[in-house]
C-alpha cells in the first residue's frame, strides 16, 4: 500500500511539473534558445515557426469564390520574436518564409500573342479534366503581434509579407478516349516577380485563423487579367 501511495505521489508531482512548463512555454522546442542562454527566463517567445493551411482564391476579374474547394495551399515561416522589456502585450516579427498557391479552376488559363495571361470557360465538347494555377513565393514576413498576458493568451497579429515570386504556371489534364495527356505553360515576363501581401492572424495559444490579401495585380501585362490573389485557413505555431 506504501508503495502505491508513493507512486501516486510521485506521479502527481511529474504531472504538476509538466503541467506548469507547458503552461511557461508551450510547443516543441520552447526551452531551446540557440547557443546563448535566455535573457531573460520568463519572458516567454511565441510564434516563432508558423504553417498556414489555407483554401485559395482570388478578387477581380473571374472571382472571387469560383475555384474549386481544393485549391488549397500552404505556407511556412521562421520567425524572431521581438519584445519589449516593458509589456508582453506587444512584440514585433520578422524572418523568413515560403509559400505554395495552388488554384484549381473551372477556367482554362492561356497566352495570348501579345504575351498577356487570360482565362476563359472551357466549351462543353473540351474533354479537359481540370485546371490549376500555381504559384512559389519566398518572402520575408513583417509583423506587428499583440496579444493579452498569460499562457492561453489571445492574439492578433498584424503583418505584411514582401518578397518574390519565382515560379508561376498553369496546368491542365485532359481526357482523349481512355488516355490522360498533361499540359503545362511555365509563365517568365508575363507576371510580376515582386509581390506584397498584408495579413492578419487571430487566435489563441497555439492556433489562429489566417487571412491574406495582395494588393498587387499578379500579371505584368496591361492586356492580362486583373486578379488579386487572397487566401484564407488556418495557423498552427509550432513554438
Amino acid at each position: 500500500m506504501k508503495i502505491v501511495l508513493l507512486f501516486l505521489c510521485i506521479h502527481l508531482g511529474v504531472l504538476g511539473q509538466s503541467e506548469r512548463q507547458s503552461q511557461e512555454r508551450p510547443g516543441l522546442f520552447w526551452y531551446y534558445s540557440g547557443l546563448r542562454p535566455f535573457k531573460d527566463i520568463d519572458r516567454k517567445k511565441y510564434d516563432r515557426v508558423i504553417i498556414d493551411l489555407t483554401y485559395n482564391d482570388w478578387i477581380g476579374e473571374n472571382g472571387p469564390f469560383q475555384n474549386n474547394l481544393n485549391s488549397i495551399g500552404f505556407s511556412v515561416s521562421i520567425n524572431k520574436d521581438v519584445q519589449f522589456k516593458s509589456t508582453e502585450r506587444v512584440a514585433f516579427g520578422i524572418g523568413l518564409g515560403y509559400a505554395y498557391l495552388n488554384h484549381r479552376t473551372p477556367r482554362v488559363f492561356y497566352l495570348t500573342p501579345f504575351d498577356a495571361v487570360q482565362a476563359a470557360i472551357p466549351s462543353p465538347t473540351d474533354s479537359i479534366l481540370s485546371s490549376f494555377l500555381t504559384i512559389h513565393q519566398f518572402y520575408v514576413p513583417l509583423e506587428l503581434r499583440l496579444r493579452s498576458i498569460g499562457w492561453k493568451h489571445v492574439k492578433l497579429i498584424l503583418g505584411a509579407r514582401v518578397g518574390v515570386q519565382p515560379r508561376m504556371n498553369f496546368s491542365s489534364y485532359r481526357q482523349f478516349e481512355e488516355e490522360v495527356s498533361y499540359s503545362e505553360v511555365k509563365l517568365r515576363e508575363e507576371y510580376n516577380w515582386f509581390y506584397l501581401s498584408t495579413y492578419a492572424r487571430l487566435g489563441f495559444r497555439n492556433w489562429s485563423l489566417f487571412f491574406a490579401y495582395q494588393p498587387l495585380t499578379l500579371f505584368s501585362n496591361n492586356e492580362s487579367l486583373d486578379i488579386h490573389p487572397i487566401q484564407m485557413g488556418i495557423s498552427l505555431s509550432l513554438f
